[in-house]
């Protein structure tokens, strides 16, 4: 049975998260156990969004909801691999062994990377993730400014430039 057997079988039970039950019963192929493929996704999540005097993406679990995506199971796959060999040709047992600048490194070296699939796994992740931390009311209420950009247009930049 191919892996797209399994991930079509699971995605038609009648379950309203089958995703997360996908999740939590199989880990995603070549990428570790169901807790290795959290903990990365979720120390990616801290290294692209640490909060910076606000919650981080992890802390508010945002990288579960990356999880639930069966879209992007593939990719975090690629993505995990690629990270845990990339830490291992550093001397770390795997991405989660790498300290929070060595994670940084190692997700700067992947977007710059042009194997297969890695570019668009951080590309993915940054998006997602982001997408995802913004949207939720904790971090939105944290700015002051939450109306359209330009409601009224700029009042000196009425003319063309010159």
């Amino acid at each position: 049975m191919r892996r797209r057997d399994i991930i079509t079988l699971f995605g038609s039970l009648p379950f309203s998260n089958a995703g997360g039950l996908w999740r939590r019963a199989v880990a995603l192929p070549g990428s570790g156990s169901v807790e290795h493929v959290t903990e990365t996704v979720a120390a990616i999540a801290d290294v692209m969004f640490p909060g910076s005097g606000l919650p981080s993406a992890a802390t508010l679990g945002v990288h579960n909801s990356v999880l639930e995506m069966k879209d992007l199971h593939a990719s975090i796959t690629v993505g995990i691999a690629w990270l845990d060999k990339w830490a291992a040709s550093q001397k770390a047992a795997d991405f989660l062994a790498l300290n929070e600048a060595g994670r940084l490194v190692a997700i700067d070296a992947a977007f710059a990377s042009r194997s297969d699939g890695i570019q668009q796994f951080v590309l993915a992740m940054r998006h997602y993730l982001g997408t995802a931390y913004y949207s939720l009311p904790s971090i939105k209420a944290s700015f002051a400014y939450t109306g359209p950009p330009q409601p009224e247009g700029f009042a000196d930049f009425q003319e063309p430039p010159a």
